[in-house]
């Protein structure tokens, strides 16, 4: 996580603003004037100080407690100041000179209503919604799945973000629980295992190493994962850093696919699991490649599972197109697994349909996408990062995806033939 400080600082400022514009209206009140402007002061006071000391403290040296405490103070900082706005922009249209007694009367209590419902939200979102593990559970079918293959179930998980929980093991242990429980053919890890530094890692080596699956469990390096969000003394220190995380992994038991591939196989058939390097935008260096993760990838000859950290690059543009061949994934593989985006750790579900502020950020934020045959998933994520909170229904997701050949047999939790 990169914390922004300018536009922090010029939060401040403006929020100054907001608080002596509610000081004012407050001591102006004719009902507990003195009660509301004195309180409102002290608490905007406090505020102010617990964003200075949050700004000057070094994110990017500092130790995972320290940095997880940042999250929160900022976090904290919000569930006040976002209330204030949503509530101020309802009342004070009804402070205009114009406006009568009744209209500013409603506007106060709606504004009120506004700004308690939103704090009470936003603190569900930060003590209960990050704890909620929501299974997604999907069927999808392919024409060319081998039909050995009818019935095989990949489970997914994404961006744990260990350093989200400080060591604490009661959660990821839950999440493993939980995996194991739906007794998958193959686990795949889609990247971010942790926020900056492999010893957030350390105390969860244990809990993941009894991941278990009949193909095992495979993983993609995220760009986290990378330790790029620290400030080591040599950029040697950073990369020994990232492959001491990679280590970790194999050490777990886990199989790194580092532009690189496993063979699943069936009876006499086959499928072919590829895991690329994730893609950084330019003005970066360009690692992912399909070619070396998989010469046969355009040839047919394997049904295609991509593991690949950043959903965007499913849809290559020519500059993509002209560093690296991996042009247009969706019509080179079968199914492509990712993560990345969190949904911004902030999604409403309507009805069925599901909203969240990524949709302006990221084309594929979260959920199937399909292209002809060719299909592709973005798991929102266990993990936090940024704000240490998952609002709505951004709950932590694992996913089940159920692979079924077109008009092909039905079979058991086993893999066995029932019928054709």
């Amino acid at each position: 996580m990169t914390i922004q400080w300018l536009p922090l600082i010029v939060l401040l400022i403006v929020n100054i603003g907001l608080d002596w514009w509610l000081f004012r209206k407050f001591k102006r009140d004719k009902k507990w004037p003195r009660l509301k402007s004195v309180s409102h002061a002290v608490l905007s006071l406090l505020l102010m100080v617990m964003l200075i000391v949050t700004i000057a403290i070094p994110h990017r040296t500092c130790g995972n407690g320290t940095f997880v405490a940042i999250m929160w103070m900022l976090y904290i900082y919000y569930t006040f100041y976002v209330p204030r706005y949503l509530a101020a922009l309802v009342w004070m249209p009804t402070h205009l000179k114009k406006s009568g007694k009744l209209t500013r009367k409603v506007g106060g209590i709606a504004a009120t209503a506004l700004g308690v419902l939103v704090f009470i939200y936003m603190w569900i979102g930060l003590l209960f919604v990050p704890y909620q593990v929501h299974v997604e559970r999907l069927e999808l079918e392919f024409e060319n799945l081998p039909a050995e293959f009818d019935g095989y179930r990949i489970v997914q998980f994404s961006d744990l973000h260990l350093g989200t929980y400080n060591g604490d093991t009661q959660f990821v242990q839950e999440v493993v629980d939980s995996i194991n429980a739906l007794k998958p053919d193959l686990i795949c890890f889609t990247g971010d295992l942790v926020s900056r530094r492999t010893d957030e890692a350390l105390p969860y080596k244990n809990i993941l190493s009894s991941l278990h699956a009949r193909d095992g469990v495979v993983s993609i390096q995220g760009n986290h994962d990378e330790a790029l969000y620290y400030d080591w003394p040599s950029d040697e220190a950073r990369r020994a850093d990232s492959v001491a995380l990679i280590d970790l992994q194999k050490e777990m038991g886990w199989k790194m696919l580092m532009n690189d591939h496993m063979i699943v196989k069936r009876d006499t058939s086959e499928i072919a699991v590829l895991g690329t390097i994730y893609f950084r935008g330019w003005p970066f260096p360009i690692y992912g490649n399909l070619d070396k993760a998989y010469p046969d990838y355009n040839t047919g000859k394997h049904f295609i599972v991509l593991l690949q950290h950043i959903p965007s690059v499913w849809k290559l543009d020519r500059f993509y197109q002209r560093r690296v061949v991996m042009a247009r994934l969706c019509d080179k593989v079968d199914l492509m697994l990712t993560g990345h985006t969190h949904a911004m750790q902030c999604m409403i579900t309507l009805f069925g349909h599901k909203f969240s502020p990524a949709w302006f950020v990221d084309e594929y934020w979260g959920g199937l996408y399909t292209e002809g045959d060719h299909k592709l998933y973005v798991n929102i994520g266990i993990g936090m990062v940024g704000m240490p909170a998952r609002l709505g229904s951004a709950t932590p997701e694992i996913t089940v995806i159920t692979l079924k050949k077109r008009g092909g047999c039905i079979v058991d939790d086993k893999g066995n033939r029932i019928s054709d």
